[in-house]
């Protein structure tokens, strides 16, 4: 069969005058399902709407040119309803073309599939979509296959759970080729080096935090083997002239042992001398020896999930760290070289607006490269999610809105019922520029880490620049304060 697969895009406009923020990153999820249909012997196009930014039309055109059997989707919360605009036209404009969808949100909500689709994959997709698209092609309708809800007239027929594969290394590596991966980029805080990949070493988390949609993915971890990785990496050098790798773990490496271990073979294999990596992780998951071999293997800048500098609110979304350790391991990294990124929360539950200054000044406190803050918002998957709709807080599904960077105070979905939309998007403006608009912050960025350039900084500081004056005004304050007292 013919396929088609769409990562489609976040439209600018939801995000305002966040929109210049935005950039393509590497869709591993969908690099592995278009691997696995083209090792079963169908031939597949991937349309990356993030990076090529055609819209709709583009789609179209593509289909109109390649005249797929089937088209699958992949359905992430911010985008569903623009989503299900296109399959709306798909569905009309090609009545005989099989449609799937997949991913968190066609996971959770296949009803809203009901006259788009034809089926829903839940979960990991790979191994389903292979056997979806062989039902299809034998005449049936995939009914009964593990992990596809099959989607007829009204109906929903969903099959048994799909058990999780433990064998990640009997995985085919993704076809890069099969996407525009020399577009791709791991956001200003995160490119060192291009062509830039992803590499997803591990599935699953151990951690149950409650804001994260994660989880819905799968709760076993497993991991690949050291070698196996290795070889994906070696391949990537080789095939498609990689310079930088992104692991997409949900956390990488996860502990010490298991850092030091993947650094030694990389260095082992000389790895180190061709690319440099990048991960998210926690703070608690590694220590001081185990950065030492990361740096050495070509690690040059780490994401940490900090979230806030309060351990009470820590403590009451699951996150089992602290602030004080997270203090710790950032100093070591910048001891070691390692250029490190800090991810904060606003709005968390029960947070009030001196928490979130006191998680602001924390950031500020810390000897990070790069902050990036974000208001907390209740995403479908996530424990904090159903808690809310179970309590009938969440009685909407204008899910366009639910995206960290709403500029609309209207229209954004939010967690906290302390503080309202418009302290938290005065909060997010203001934890911009008291972390970025330091002397010695922005001497840094063009002078030291260099890895933005002024375009740049200038896209990220018009975020805030209508608040400039009153957060300027606000920053004076607070420093004279500070000097007084």
């Amino acid at each position: 069969m013919r396929v088609v697969l769409l990562n489609p895009s976040i439209k600018a406009e939801q995000f305002g005058r966040f929109a210049p923020l935005l950039e393509a990153m590497p869709c591993v999820g969908i690099a592995y399902v278009a691997t696995f249909l083209q090792e079963a012997g169908h031939e597949v196009q991937v349309w990356d709407d993030f990076a090529l930014r055609g819209g709709d039309e583009a789609v179209i055109a593509l289909i109109d040119r390649f005249r797929p059997h089937a088209f699958g989707v992949s359905i992430l919360t911010p985008v569903a309803t623009a989503v299900y605009g296109l399959l709306k036209r798909l569905r009309a404009q090609y009545p005989g073309m099989k449609i799937f969808a997949g991913n968190i949100h066609a996971d959770l909500f296949p009803d809203e599939l009901i006259g788009l689709a034809d089926a829903a994959v839940h979960g990991e997709g790979e191994h389903a979509a292979v056997e979806l698209l062989a039902a299809w092609q034998a005449g049936r309708s995939g009914a009964g296959i593990a992990g596809v809800t099959v989607i007829d007239g009204e109906n929903l027929e969903k099959g048994p759970p799909r058990a999780l594969d433990p064998n990640l290394d009997a995985f085919p590596f993704p076809d890069w080729g099969l996407l525009p991966y020399e577009r791709y980029s791991l956001l200003p805080l995160g490119t060192v080096a291009r062509p830039i990949v992803a590499v997803a070493a591990s599935r699953g988390c151990p951690f149950r935090c409650s804001y994260c949609a994660l989880e819905n993915q799968g709760k076993t971890y497993r991991k690949r083997s050291v070698s196996n990785v290795c070889d994906e990496l070696e391949r990537d050098v080789r095939q498609f002239g990689v310079r930088q790798v992104g692991f997409m773990d949900p956390i990488f490496p996860m502990g010490p042992k298991a850092a030091i271990e993947i650094s030694r073979e990389m260095i082992r294999r000389g790895l180190h001398e061709k690319l440099v990596w990048l991960s998210e992780l926690r703070t608690d998951s590694v220590d001081r020896e185990s950065l030492v071999w990361m740096k050495k293997s070509g690690c040059r800048r780490l994401v940490f999930g900090i979230e806030s500098g309060d351990d009470a609110l820590l403590k009451a979304v699951h996150k089992r760290n602290t602030a004080d350790r997270s203090r710790q391991t950032i100093a070591w990294c910048r001891e070691l070289g390692i250029t490190t990124v800090g991810l904060f929360m606003i709005g968390m539950p029960g947070e009030n607006p001196a928490q979130t200054q006191a998680t602001i000044d924390y950031a500020c406190s810390l000897e990070l490269d790069f902050a990036k803050f974000a208001i907390t918002v209740p995403f479908p998957g996530s424990e904090i999610y159903a808690q809310m709709a179970k309590d009938g807080k969440l009685n909407r599904r204008d899910w366009e809105n639910y995206t960290t960077f709403n500029p609309d105070q209207e229209r954004i979905v939010i967690v906290s019922e302390v503080q309202s939309p418009k302290q938290l998007l005065e909060a997010l403006r203001r934890a911009t520029a008291q972390f970025y608009l330091r002397p010695q912050m922005i001497a840094r960025q063009l002078v030291h880490v260099r890895t933005i350039d002024a375009m740049q900084m200038a896209a990220g500081l018009w975020s805030v620049l209508p608040d400039l004056p009153t957060l300027g005004a606000g920053l004076l304050r607070r420093e004279q304060a500070a000097a007084a007292g």
